[in-house]
């Protein structure tokens, strides 16, 4: 088990300083460039990343939706490790992500964000001849503001998926030190916090607890 922080910000060196105050300390082990960083900033925001953390592994949260080829070699090419497609997207345009960062040495993953059937839209994935390196099953943020609901509803979901279909399965949304606690021990391969650490007084201090709650 991974723990991956969402840096969901709009300034660049904001992210950039706690992301380096993060990395350094051992604290997180993927750095995600959040999509409101990459609509803020763009590219830059993975290359910044990149030079502020050059032996992090840095994801690239596209939510690609068209031109998938283009879209991760842009990634790719800003130095981002791993980069995201959505699972609503065209089979095409997912098949043309995945292949394509495995032609380049990005890892993909395929966001299943607002897709109520997970693994029917699963297997249509893979039946389209799509190979992504990770499945992310994520609540977003307006649905928990309005619901409720966080990853912790996804973690069986999310380890049937794996037993299944033999894939790799990251979890977002909502996720904080409590939830962490019911982590512990789970098939996950990559756990993503965003505003529990982002946001919380000592970024430091809370993904350090964070990451004791997983047990990693």
């Amino acid at each position: 088990m991974k723990l991956q922080v969402a840096l969901d910000l709009v300034d660049i060196e904001v992210a950039a300083s706690m992301a380096k105050s993060l990395y350094t300390a051992g604290a997180v082990d993927v750095l995600e460039a959040g999509t409101p960083l990459i609509k803020s900033s763009g590219m830059y925001s993975v290359s910044r990343l990149r030079s502020c953390c050059r032996n992090a592994t840095i994801f690239a949260d596209l939510k690609t939706m068209d031109a998938g080829a283009v879209e991760v070699r842009m990634a790719g090419e800003a130095g981002a490790d791993m980069a995201s497609v959505l699972a609503v997207a065209p089979l095409e345009t997912i098949v043309d992500f995945t292949r394509t960062a495995a032609s380049i040495g990005v890892k993909s993953v395929v966001d299943f964000i607002g897709v109520a059937d997970v693994e029917g839209r699963l297997r249509e994935v893979l039946a389209a001849g799509a190979r992504p390196d990770y499945v992310g099953l994520h609540v977003g943020i307006d649905v928990q503001r309005s619901t409720g609901l966080t990853a912790a509803s996804l973690v069986d979901k999310a380890v049937q998926l794996k037993e299944r279909h033999g894939v790799q399965v990251t979890i977002a949304g909502g996720i904080d030190e409590r939830i962490a606690k019911s982590l512990a021990g789970r098939d996950i391969d990559i756990v993503v916090v965003g505003g529990a650490i982002t946001g919380a007084d000592d970024p430091l201090t809370a993904a350090s607890r964070i990451r004791r709650s997983l047990g990693i």
